[in-house]
């Protein structure tokens, strides 16, 4: 197990982030990985938590975001962040494999889960995050370039297809959750949904991302709101899921 960062050095995550930190808490303490590797970091805030307790390997297709993300995790001295998508054949299988926010970017969602699989160890983990419920399809995913959000219903099966025994989904973002939503799509006009899919994805790990300086404010922030989701998380009430899985053994 690596060593824990000075907190004073964490990079700060987004408010959503924020609010989906718990909940992701608490699944990896459940399936109490050694080793991780993280699909689509971004700037490598969550990288940086992840790579301070895990033996840690982080790939963001990006350029931009992955120079912040490398300076990030190097910085921290552990772990190694790729400037490329995951390779379709890894080098090795780790005991969890981590993608937040990052499935309903991919058009063939059931294709990607399925390489992703060949990354983990029989028995290993699977945690993803995605946005919840189809019909709150708005400007903010268009101009991020979602795909898709997910009931967890769809969510289940497409894990499922892959071949991800499904243990756990949870719900976050109840209440405050939908405020941030709201205000993400009203900021977003119409020019923002400009470009391919591709183009929207790649910029997309680059908005709302707070000021380096400002350390676990934004978590500490977000800490009641937190408390305040728990009771809802067995339900759909919220903007976002976390599942917990399993590739058999």
């Amino acid at each position: 197990m690596a060593t824990k960062a000075p907190h004073h050095r964490i990079p700060p995550l987004s408010l959503s982030a924020s609010l989906r930190l718990p909940l992701i808490n608490k699944y990896l303490a459940m399936a109490d990985p050694i080793s991780v590797v993280e699909v689509g970091c971004g700037q490598g805030a969550m990288a940086y938590r992840l790579a301070s307790r895990f033996d840690y390997q982080g790939y963001e297709p990006d350029e931009s975001s992955f120079k912040v993300a490398a300076d990030r995790v190097s910085d921290l001295g552990l772990g190694k962040v790729h400037n490329t998508p995951i390779p379709t054949t890894p080098p090795r299988r780790y005991s969890a494999l981590l993608a937040f926010e990052v499935l309903e970017h991919i058009e063939d969602d059931l294709d990607a889960l399925r390489g992703w699989t060949r990354w983990v160890e029989k028995g290993g983990a699977v945690v993803i995050s995605v946005p919840a419920h189809p019909h709150r399809f708005g400007a903010g995913d268009r101009a991020v370039g979602h795909y898709r959000r997910y009931s967890r219903r769809g969510l289940i099966d497409v894990m499922s297809a892959a071949g991800i025994d499904v243990r756990v989904v949870g719900s976050w973002g109840m209440p405050f959750g939908y405020v941030l939503e709201a205000a993400r799509n009203t900021l977003f006009h119409r020019g923002m949904s400009d470009g391919s899919t591709p183009e929207r994805t790649a910029r997309s790990g680059r908005l709302f991302q707070p000021w380096a300086q400002l350390g676990r404010v934004p978590e500490w922030t977000m800490k009641p709101f937190s408390y305040f989701q728990i009771p809802f998380i067995a339900t759909d009430l919220g903007i976002g899921y976390v599942a917990l899985g399993r590739v058999p053994g």
